[in-house]
């Protein structure tokens, strides 16, 4: 059983390499889901197929950075939920 230094440098570039393809790849989908999930399709796809590498930064950089689909509605809701109130200060004032 020869393990020459060589060789466990070549076996651990090879795992440092395939986990971070495996990271981009997780993050290249996730970021191609919310992109379909914030615009419109049409529109995605054209984006795909005529700027693709500025299309996939896009994608890998919400992948990385980017909300979910439900914290993105909380804070939607809390944002209409402060209109709201807003709106019912005013009407108050108004009386």
């Amino acid at each position: 059983m020869n393990i020459s230094p060589e060789t466990l440098s070549d076996d651990t570039a090879t795992l440092i390499l395939t986990v971070i393809l495996v990271f981009t790849l997780y993050w290249s989908i996730r970021g191609f889901i919310q992109l379909f999930q914030r615009h419109n399709s049409i529109l995605v796809i054209f984006y795909l197929v005529f700027l693709f590498p500025i299309a996939y930064c896009h994608m890998l950089l919400l992948g990385i950075f980017g909300s979910s689909k439900k914290k993105r509605f909380l804070k939607e809701a809390e944002a209409e939920a402060k209109r709201q109130l807003e709106v019912e200060r005013i009407k108050e004032k108004r009386k």
